[in-house]
């Protein structure tokens, strides 16, 4: 037991020699000698102790900021009286590591050249997200500087359309700039904005320098709806039919994600996906909604479900005058009907589903036209046609003109006279004087043409046999 006390003893004095020697040791600085005021043109020294490479900053009651390489400064005519203080910074840290309060008092003896002059402005860098949002955070920084008194505060100011913000900026002890950060919550997207820098010295000198800076906040895309690919965001109303798709287009920074309400009462959801440029909703329409007005909510036209393309059922031409027919189902809701053919229009009358037209008193091809539920008026060409009603066709008897002959020509031919006597000229003549007056009766007569030519030649044939005697 004793042996084991022994060992527990050293091996505690071991680890507390160890813990000693690996405990970190706090940075010091004070003066290197015992003077503790001091004025322009005198030159202070430091006496450091754990503290390599650590930024020395000497910040006086004003907040005048004096940045050290070294472990040495020189009081300027800028200096403020009063006391001063030293931070130790280690790299990359924005919190001090060490705070030395009144390390040493300033005391200008000769009155000091008044500062009229204000800070300068060179350069302003803002940091921000690709796309700027209003929930975006902008990250700035400007370099200023004041060769006298120095840059006492340096104010961002951002104006928009909309709104004015100011952001107080602070100094980073390590890159010697001024920055802060802005939430651009106040501002609306789409929203240009402009930059400009107020800087004030010690001495009060004030300037507000434009930087020539101006963003604009992201202008998100408006949204778009389409029926199998068509734009109809424009439209107030408009008639689709089951099986199509209807795709609504959003934001990719969009978070509310709408639904099609029926005036029924249905609430209709679409099938998002995200993609690279924005979200994408679909609807393909199902037969059970056939019928249904829909709609998303004080966005886009209302939509009329539609299972037929065809309006009509059946139509029928009855006597070439009456246009009769069927409505379907769902387009009970068109009206105002009415045809025309060639120019002429005629009254439909309508009955439920049955519609029958005026009586038709033109020919040609068959019109109808009708306005939708739309506002929209339409029309179809039918297979029916007016056709003209052509008179009846009377068959006519058609007989061979009666032959009469000529006064002139002669009914038979007879071979050359022989010479003539007295007794034969005196009977030609009586024969000449018989065919006037037979000639005269056959016109007068319906007696055949050839009886009275038979008589003469009788008498020709009977007044020679007696002459001969």
């Amino acid at each position: 037991m004793r042996k084991l006390g022994v060992l527990i003893i050293l091996f505690w004095m071991a680890f507390s020699y160890q813990a000693d020697a690996t405990e970190i040791i706090p940075p010091m600085i004070s003066l290197e000698n015992e003077q503790t005021e001091y004025t322009a043109g005198e030159e202070i020294h430091f006496r450091l102790e754990n503290a390599e490479d650590l930024k020395i900053v000497l910040i006086n009651e004003q907040g005048q900021k004096r940045f050290l390489k070294e472990p040495v400064y020189t009081v300027t005519d800028s200096d403020l009286d009063g006391s001063y203080r030293a931070e130790l910074y280690q790299k990359e840290k924005l919190e001090p590591v060490l705070v030395a309060e009144d390390l040493f008092q300033v005391k200008q003896l000769d009155e000091i050249t008044p500062d009229d002059t204000p800070p300068s402005f060179s350069a302003i860098d803002i940091s921000h997200d690709t796309d700027i949002l209003p929930t975006s955070v902008l990250h700035v920084s400007i370099e200023a500087s004041d060769d006298e008194s120095g840059v006492k505060a340096a104010t961002l100011i951002i104006q928009g359309d909309s709104n004015k913000a100011e952001v107080q900026l602070t100094q980073n002890i390590w890159t010697e700039k001024w920055e802060g950060e802005l939430a651009l919550t106040d501002f609306q997207l789409g929203e240009k904005i402009t930059f400009a820098v107020r800087l004030m010295d010690f001495a009060d000198n004030e300037i507000t320098v434009d930087t020539l800076k101006e963003l604009q906040l992201y202008q998100p895309k408006a949204p778009t709806i389409s029926y199998n690919g068509m734009d109809i965001l424009a439209e107030q109303k408009k008639i689709v039919q089951v099986g199509d798709e209807i795709e609504l287009t959003l934001d990719k920074y969009a978070t509310e994600f709408p639904t099609f309400e029926s005036e029924s009462g249905k609430v209709i959801p679409l099938i998002w996906q995200k993609n690279p440029t924005g979200w994408q909703g679909s609807l393909t329409l199902t037969q059970d909604l056939v019928g249904e007005i829909i709609q998303i909510p004080a966005f886009g036209p209302k939509l009329l479900i539609r299972t037929n393309s065809k309006p009509f059922h059946s139509i029928e031409l009855i006597k070439n005058t009456i246009l009769t027919g069927i409505i379907n189902e769902d387009f009970a809701t068109i009206s105002q009907l009415y045809i025309d053919v060639n120019g002429s229009r005629y009254a439909v009358i309508r009955d439920g589903v049955r519609f029958t037209s005026e009586e038709i008193t033109t020919t040609g091809n068959i019109t109808l036209y009708w306005t939708d539920w739309d506002g929209q008026i339409y029309s179809e060409v039918l297979v029916q046609k007016i056709k003209p009603i052509l008179p009846p066709i009377h068959k006519e008897i058609i007989t061979s003109k009666p032959v009469t002959p000529k006064e002139n020509k002669p009914i038979f031919t007879t071979p050359a006279p022989k010479p003539e006597n007295p007794v034969k000229k005196l009977e030609n003549t009586s024969n000449k004087q018989a065919k006037k007056e037979n000639k005269s009766t056959n016109n007068s007569s319906s007696i055949p043409f050839w009886v009275p030519s038979l008589i003469i030649i009788g008498i020709i044939i009977f007044s020679g046999n007696k002459a001969m005697k």
